[in-house]
């Protein structure tokens, strides 16, 4: 059905080893429409220079393009970092850098997040740790960061984040999700050792919320079904804090990452959210 709607442009800055968080949080977005878009009447449009920036000569630099033609139309921003920092630019630590700056000038709101996941450093540039880190130390010493432990509690981040944005402009209607109100499901992979020694990959599902049944909750696991093994797909209830754990094995030729779907009802309203997940 047509409907009218606000379209704002949610700009993903970010260096170039954060390819997975990227997708979660274009993921994030695109979930928040299939459920709140219509209600909201308003539309978040994931814009990322990889993907949007068109190569234009008689800028000064790439880092301009990117500003001129994705930074200064955004409505807000959302900045990620994993374990680089980014490539210098003229007037910043890196490019990251320049547009959370720039942004954050321009009044526009800005959502910085770091990651908060173990990092083996035998596989890392410790010196751009380094610089990333001080980085880091800077922005929190003014309040502008958050951190992540894994792409779903990012995704989730993300969501809460846009809706404050949405009631900051105006726009839409209240969100149907806010923690400690509303059923918050979430679901992650967990990988430990049985005391056989043996590797055992685990599928767990929760209710984060400490007050709301998930009641009717089905899960789509798309091109993981077959790999989780589930005594039965009937919904069920999730209540408050509770969680359910499958256990699972990916073969070789799986993705390593999906969005899951979940849907349950709240209230007799029916409630969706898509989910990224990695194996990893």
């Amino acid at each position: 059905m047509v409907f009218a709607a606000h379209v704002l442009k949610v700009m993903i800055s970010s260096p170039g080893d954060t390819a997975d968080e990227v997708q979660a949080v274009i993921a994030a977005l695109h979930g928040w429409n299939s459920s709140r878009a219509e209600s909201a009447e308003t539309v978040l449009l994931p814009r990322f220079w990889k993907a949007d920036a068109v190569p234009q000569l008689g800028t000064s630099s790439g880092q301009g393009v990117i500003n001129s033609q994705l930074l200064d139309e955004a409505d807000i921003v959302i900045a990620l970092f994993d374990a680089r920092l980014g490539q210098e630019t003229d007037s910043a630590v890196s490019g990251t850098a320049e547009e959370i700056e720039r942004a954050s000038a321009a009044g526009k709101p800005v959502h910085v997040w770091f990651s908060d996941e173990p990092v083996d450093r035998r596989k890392i540039d410790i010196t751009e740790l380094g610089r990333l880190q001080s980085f880091r130390e800077e922005l929190q010493s003014r309040g502008l960061l958050g951190v992540y432990t894994d792409l779903s509690d990012l995704a989730y981040r993300v969501r809460d984040a846009v809706e404050s944005d949405i009631s900051r402009f105006g726009l839409g209607a209240p969100s149907v999700v806010r923690k400690g109100e509303h059923a918050l499901p979430r679901l992650r992979v967990e990988r430990d050792v049985d005391y056989r020694g043996k590797s055992q990959v685990s599928v767990i599902l929760e209710n984060k919320s400490e007050t709301v049944t998930a009641k009717d909750l089905s899960l789509d696991l798309g091109p993981w079904e077959h790999a989780v093994y589930r005594e039965s797909h009937d919904p069920f209830d999730l209540p408050p804090l509770q969680s359910l754990r499958w256990t699972a094995g990916f073969d070789m030729g799986m993705p390593t990452q999906i969005t899951a779907t979940i849907t349950w009802t709240e209230d007799s309203a029916p409630q969706s959210v898509d989910l990224p997940v990695t194996s990893r």
